[in-house]
């Protein structure tokens, strides 16, 4: 993950309310075509300056080979009103930096799967089991990744609230673990779509943290068509349950006994 800045000199003249406006909808928009991971929240004025801080997961993720039509009509827009040109600068790598970018040239499945603490992509390369930028993928649809970025959201709340404990806990977990919840078929939806955008399998992850005993969970079937996907041997280290039929992941609970 990268901390990068975008800057952009304004004139005397150049109203900074609506340039603050246009500003923070552009880092809203590179957010919703994964290019940036954050940033909004850290756009200040500075003198006659502007400036972004947005985290990127790959050096090169503001490239305009990358931007939506959106975005460059964006930023036409902006360099029009401060009458100047953007500017982009990498500030450094965070350290112990574990969001790093998938380089396979061809994955075999992707996985959709986030924490309460990811700031990386939610779609992860089955293979490598490194971060897919959501700008790599074919456009979800015309302005880029708002339905898979919203499941995200709302999957983080939920690990929040399981995480919290004291608030809506047994519902955020019912809503990560049922493969029929609001929270999975949203999910699932998204998975099957990107299936037929990218040709590849995608595999949607249910989150499974039960009081379990651990010779009944070992002999769990899958939840969808009730058909074995126990795995011989545990996937990147995550994963033990995969059922390549119903495109489903999943892991032995860490609260067996």
């Amino acid at each position: 993950m990268y901390t990068q800045e975008i800057w952009l000199p304004t004139n005397l003249t150049t109203d900074k309310e609506i340039l603050y406006n246009e500003f923070f909808l552009l880092l809203t928009e590179y957010y919703e075509n994964g290019q940036v991971q954050d940033g909004t929240d850290n756009l200040h004025f500075d003198s006659n300056n502007i400036r972004g801080f947005p985290l990127t997961i790959a050096k090169g993720a503001l490239n305009k080979k990358y931007n939506t039509p959106l975005i460059n009509e964006r930023i036409k827009k902006i360099e029009t009103l401060a009458n100047s040109k953007l500017q982009f600068k990498i500030l450094g790598e965070l350290p112990l930096n574990t969001d790093k970018e998938c380089k396979c040239k061809k994955t075999t499945f992707y996985i959709l799967y986030t924490t309460f603490t990811n700031l990386g992509s939610p779609i992860t390369c089955g293979t490598c089991n490194l971060n897919v930028p959501l700008y790599k993928l074919p456009l979800f649809n015309q302005y880029g990744y708002g339905p898979i970025l919203k499941w995200e959201s709302n999957y983080q709340s939920c690990d929040r609230l399981n995480m919290n404990c004291a608030v809506g806990e047994v519902w955020a977990m019912k809503q990560m673990w049922r493969a029929d919840s609001q929270l999975s078929k949203q999910g699932i939806d998204i998975c099957k779509k990107l299936t037929e955008l990218t040709n590849t399998p995608t595999f949607y992850y249910l989150f499974n943290y039960r009081s379990i005993r651990h010779t009944k969970d070992i002999k769990r079937k899958c939840p969808c068509c009730g058909g074995e996907w126990l795995l011989q041997e545990k996937l990147h280290n995550i994963f033990d349950f995969k059922c390549d039929n119903c495109n489903l992941i999943s892991s032995l609970s860490d609260n067996s006994h």
